[in-house]
């Protein structure tokens, strides 16, 4: 059985390490390992490791207080609060300026006073990761890919020699379940929590210090509590959802019990949304795959107002890294989800026949004309700064482009406002006009790409006579409203506002001073007469704003970038 990559036979002299470290300082070095293929999958072995990236194994360095020069005593206490409501960063690249608008993995982790790290990713460089850590006082917490009992306790025996520096979560790989593909960060501070949730895997070549790929990052930082209390059902619904996830992922119950210690009060406008690997019935049901999307969608902000639920114009660009066996069906359930309909509702009138997702749903009339998927063309990809071999992460399937189903006309080139870089973003931009003729606009950032594996498939069991969802994937994300039915939209941070042009504002209803008695009809030639936002809307106040060139036109006659056929 082949073991972690990198660690070999050393972990025979690793536990004897082992024994020692026990009983001394660490010393200069110690056996490292490393993961670069989803943790040892076989049912995805199309997830390669960059070329860019050494392949030379070397010794994790453990950094004594004389070779770093700060004393225990030296260490900072306290990192201030960056991000109190939540921001997007674009993952840093080399060769390219520095913005307010990127960061690098070091600014992320904030490692002179970092305690406790929960790491998750599909793809890992251990050697890399831990060497931005101080491993003398942050322990720290993977939850990587393991599809059976033999090859956890294979890992578990080849990293006891970190001793109580590390613990290995492996959440449920049973039944269908395809990857382990979640990325998200709990960075444990003496005086705060950061929630991370990246698209990127824990290596080089994705924090862009290769200087070929970009990701996108959300970030916020919560304030430790001055009185805990055990009763998370008053929780804000993120902080809930991040705690049903995590337990559901199988991270033991003091990391959880830590992470309810902090405030998640700023957390109100933002929504933890997942995908559970496995199938879930119920309430589990209603909170996972694109049935929680919905959700979230519904509940975010449920004054009328201010809902984000948009009716059928609702306009989709989804940037992705990975494109599955997509078709019309697919996209309008994902678009229905994104409206906020409820994708369980069924009509009075069903007997025997078996219900339909949405099957109460009014959906778009031409799903094509309202999603638009950016994804590099092959030529975009050769003459990246990287070329093709540095596109392994970057997939769809020529036999599926090929399919008389596959929207080919949604495709639009992903060519990246950094010169030269490859992308490796799911981004979810929605923008539409609510039941009240308000503009409405959210993002979703977070490691699902677009496919039926990372966002689940709803289907009504004859069995059990209830509705279930199996989702592929484990994924996660977050959406973040950008406009919520108002004309100039609310603060995000501290200086974060979104303001519309001037041609938008005339376009716009007016906010409700004549409401009363107002005609059936007369609403609806409101809300046709709204016009949706432009994606100029995102690039608004201080997040990261639209990644890629827009607008950009149909394929016509080129292809995408083709991995493995």
């Amino acid at each position: 059985m082949a073991g972690i990559p990198g660690l070999d036979r050393r972990a025979m002299e690793a536990e004897r390490l082992a024994r020692q470290m026990a009983r001394q300082p660490p010393q200069d070095s110690e056996p490292a390992f490393r993961i670069l293929k989803g943790a040892g999958s076989s049912k995805r072995q199309r997830s390669v490791s960059p070329s860019a990236v050494s392949r030379e194994i070397k010794r994790l360095k453990w950094s004594s207080p004389k070779a770093t020069g700060i004393q225990q005593s030296q260490r900072p206490l306290e990192t201030r609060i960056r991000y109190p409501r939540g921001t997007i960063k674009q993952t840093w690249a080399y060769g390219h300026a520095r913005t307010d608008n990127d960061i690098k993995i070091e600014e992320v982790l904030e490692k002179s006073t970092l305690k406790t790290a929960l790491l998750s990713a599909f793809m890992w460089d251990t050697n890399w990761i831990m060497g931005k850590l101080d491993l003398q006082h942050t322990k720290v917490i993977m939850v990587m890919q393991a599809e059976n009992e033999a090859i956890k306790q294979q890992y578990h025996q080849e990293t006891a020699y970190l001793g109580k520096i590390l613990r290995l979560c492996f959440p449920s790989m049973e039944g269908n379940v395809n990857c382990m593909h979640s990325k998200l960060m709990l960075l444990f501070h003496p005086h705060k929590l950061r929630v991370v949730i990246p698209s990127a895997n824990l290596t080089s070549y994705d924090w862009g210090e290769t200087g070929i790929m970009e990701n996108s990052v959300f970030i916020i930082d919560l304030p430790r509590l001055e009185t805990p209390s055990s009763d998370t059902t008053t929780m804000p619904q993120f902080g809930q959802d991040l705690l049903f996830f995590l337990e559901k992922m199988d991270v033991d119950e003091d990391v959880r019990q830590g992470v309810s210690r902090f405030n998640f009060s700023n957390t109100g406008h933002l929504a933890f949304v997942h995908s559970i690997g496995g199938g879930q019935y119920g309430s589990d049901m209603e909170r996972t795959g694109y049935v929680g999307l919905s959700k979230a969608i519904r509940e975010l902000k449920p004054d009328s107002k201010s809902s984000l639920r948009s009716t059928s114009n609702l306009q989709i660009d989804y940037a992705a890294s990975s494109i599955g066996s997509i078709h019309d069906e697919f996209l309008t359930i994902l678009h229905n989800a994104a409206r906020g309909e409820d994708a369980t509702a069924t009509p009075m009138s069903i007997t025997r026949t078996a219900p339909k997702p949405f099957q109460t749903t009014s959906s778009t009339s031409n799903i094509r004309d309202s999603f638009r998927i950016y994804f590099p063309t092959h030529n975009t990809v050769e003459y990246s700064t990287g070329g093709t071999d540095n596109g392994g992460t970057i997939c769809v399937q020529k036999k599926w482009w090929t399919g008389d189903k596959f929207p080919r006309s949604c495709f639009r080139d992903y060519r990246s406002k950094r010169n030269g870089m490859l992308s490796h973003n799911k981004i979810l931009y929605a923008r539409g006009v609510n039941a009240e003729g308000k503009k409405v606009a959210w993002q979703y950032v977070g490691s699902a790409n677009l496919s039926e594996s990372a966002w689940g498939k709803l289907s009504w069991d004859r069995k059990q006579k209830e509705w279930k969802i199996g989702c592929r994937n484990w994924e996660c994300g977050v959406i973040v409203p950008v406009m919520e039915g108002q004309k100039l939209g609310r603060k995000l941070g501290r200086s974060e506002v979104v303001v519309l042009s001037d041609d938008e504002e005339d376009a716009e209803t007016d906010s409700g001073d004549a409401e009363t008695d107002v005609e059936d009809e007369g609403e609806k030639k409101a809300v046709e007469k709204t016009s949706v936002p432009s994606m100029d809307v995102f690039n608004s106040g201080s997040g990261a704003g639209v990644p890629f060139e827009y607008p950009v036109t149909e394929y016509k006659e080129e292809e995408p970038w083709f991995f493995m056929g």
